[in-house]
């Protein structure tokens, strides 16, 4: 879906949002941090998309914390200690492995990586693509920028 009220997406709002992306949010809070110096409104393109890297960001963050603290707990329990195991173990498989650019990914980080080059597609394409669950979230953090 593309926005209504911005007729042009610029190349750098294109670079950024990808960037963004990338850095997972690092690069959009800068150029936030940047135009909020230089007194300039940011597009709602590049915003929205700032905000969904920065959100999934702290969701992959929290995600993260949770599991350190939950795995631990179930490690000690008599019964879920071998079922704790065992997830930790399918988690941390690699299923890919790409050799020559020294990458492998598990099945979880490899369902990210897809998510973020679907994402970047969709914004190099100047579109705001749908992410089941989070678009939902990013509407409502978004709904009050103008």
């Amino acid at each position: 879906m593309q926005h209504n009220n911005n007729n042009i997406i610029l190349p750098i709002e294109k670079i950024i949002s990808v960037l963004s992306y990338i850095t997972m949010g690092i690069a959009g809070l800068i150029w936030i941090i940047i135009a909020y110096i230089c007194k300039r409104h940011i597009k709602y393109f590049l915003m929205y998309n700032i905000t969904q890297s920065m959100v999934i960001a702290i969701l992959l963050a929290i995600f993260n914390l949770i599991m350190s603290i939950i795995m631990p707990i179930l490690s000690l329990v008599p019964f879920l200690n071998f079922i704790s195991a065992m997830l930790n173990y399918v988690l941390s498989i690699k299923i890919i492995r790409i050799y020559s650019l020294g990458l492998s990914f598990s099945f979880f980080e490899f369902v990210i990586f897809i998510l973020l080059i679907y994402i970047i597609i969709g914004v190099c394409l100047g579109r705001i693509f749908n992410v089941p669950l989070l678009t939902k979230l990013i509407n409502k953090v978004m709904k009050s920028y103008n």
